[in-house]
């Protein structure tokens, strides 16, 4: 979902955290380009991987699937009061159940207060994401951590404007580069890694037109500066920079695994607001040629995020589309890129569409099929505030929403006929 719709939903639950924060506290103050320790990579790790003719592989094998989004699975165990959480164990076997392949998961805390068990307890931190990533093996359910969902939240940390993504001898940088390697070479041997994927929607963020509109939120309680400038904006140079050193970190310890920039669907205007700081919309092959500009090599894989009300958008200049005809250009842009597709997220809200809601998804979902998605993940598995503020969760608690899983098992089986 879009990044400032999920703000207000994930600032809800997210009040009670405090401490203070510094790249340079915490029991492990090893610098980030200090390697000394890690042992060589191996020629070939477990999980999803691109052949050189861009096809996905899965363990060395071609492969195609539909999972589902968790975005909390984890990070609900850095609430306080709840290191001893291990309710995404009801959801992984859930999941199991239903055939269904992986989860895409927030790895680290949304705001900059919830980084606080792992700037300042390193140990406690990593306990938990070992039993979490355990529980996915046990239940032998793929695992794609997304390492910075909230994108001001690393330059908040470390005292940066948001901009500093696009320098890499910021500080931004060497938080991003410990981080990566604690949890790279910590988990790359293990089965349940499917992917590694930088972030949550950040292409939106980028080209925005006025110095002072469009901001990062203020929310100092939670760990954010007081004030923002037009520093904390981004620009398609920055995005460029952020992608490709977390990709080029991601392989000094993993040469093999998917990287992934977790973008949403680019603006209708994308391509003429980075050269042009216009609202024009695109064509169809600009639009094409900005899943290329926007998911920049070393990264491996072309990701958007697709919803019924992608489509409302309007694209595109030259010929108006739907959901299809979206998925279709971004799977000819994978061709011609050599880079398979991730449909990061894409679902269907009942609060917006009521009784057409199943039509909406199945039309998606059809589409996802038809055009031979390599790899897709719902939006959302158990994650309560969705449940009637967007009315897209599905989870053991909400029945009338099974269909989605039940749906989704049927395609995952056909494809692997």
């Amino acid at each position: 979902m879009k990044m400032y719709k999920k703000w207000s939903l994930i600032l809800v639950g997210l009040l009670a955290f405090g401490g203070s924060y510094s790249c340079s506290k915490g029991p492990d103050s090893t610098p980030p380009d200090d390697d000394t320790n890690v042992p060589p990579k191996a020629e070939h790790y477990p999980g999803l991987s691109v052949s050189a003719s861009g096809q996905l592989l899965l363990n060395g094998e071609p492969y195609r699937a539909i999972g589902v989004n968790y975005f909390n699975a984890f990070i609900r165990t850095l609430d306080d009061g709840q290191q001893n959480n291990t309710s995404y164990r009801t959801g992984l076997a859930y999941l199991k159940e239903r055939n269904i392949p992986f989860i895409r998961f927030a790895i680290n805390g949304y705001w900059p207060k919830n980084w606080d068990r792992y700037l300042n307890n390193r140990d406690a931190y990593f306990q938990q994401l070992d039993a979490f990533v355990a529980a996915a093996e046990e239940f032998g359910i793929g695992l794609i951590p997304s390492f910075f969902w909230h994108t001001p939240t690393v330059p908040d940390l470390v005292g940066e404007p948001v901009n500093r993504w696009g320098d890499t001898g910021s500080k931004t940088h060497e938080l991003m580069q410990k981080f990566i390697r604690d949890v790279v070479v910590r988990y790359r041997d293990s089965p349940a890694i499917w992917g590694w994927e930088q972030g949550n929607e950040v292409n939106l963020l980028v080209d925005l037109p006025g110095d002072n509109d469009n901001l990062p939120p203020i929310v100092p309680e939670l760990g954010t500066p007081t004030t923002r400038s037009k520093e904390d904006k981004l620009y398609t140079a920055d995005l460029l920079v952020m992608m490709r050193a977390f990709a080029r970190e991601v392989r000094k310890y993993d040469g093999t695994r998917i990287v992934i920039t977790g973008n949403a669907i680019q603006r209708p205007a994308a391509r003429n607001l980075w050269k042009n700081q216009s609202w024009t919309k695109d064509t169809r092959s600009q639009f094409i040629e900005m899943l290329g500009v926007q998911n920049p090599d070393p990264i491996d894989v072309l990701c958007t995020h697709v919803y019924p009300a992608s489509a409302e958008e309007g694209y595109f200049s030259d010929a108006s589309v739907g959901v299809e005809g979206l998925i279709r250009a971004s799977m000819e842009a994978a061709g011609e890129l050599k880079k398979p597709l991730f449909l990061g997220e894409w679902g269907a809200q009942e609060a917006k569409y009521g009784t057409e809601t199943r039509e909406k998804f199945m039309e998606l979902l059809e589409a996802i099929e038809d055009n031979e998605v390599p790899l897709s993940a719902m939006w959302v598995f158990d994650y309560p505030p969705h449940d009637t503020e967007e009315g897209i969760n599905v989870s053991p608690d909400n029945g009338p929403r099974e269909y989605m899983l039940q749906e989704i098992r049927k395609v995952n089986e056909r494809m692997r006929k």
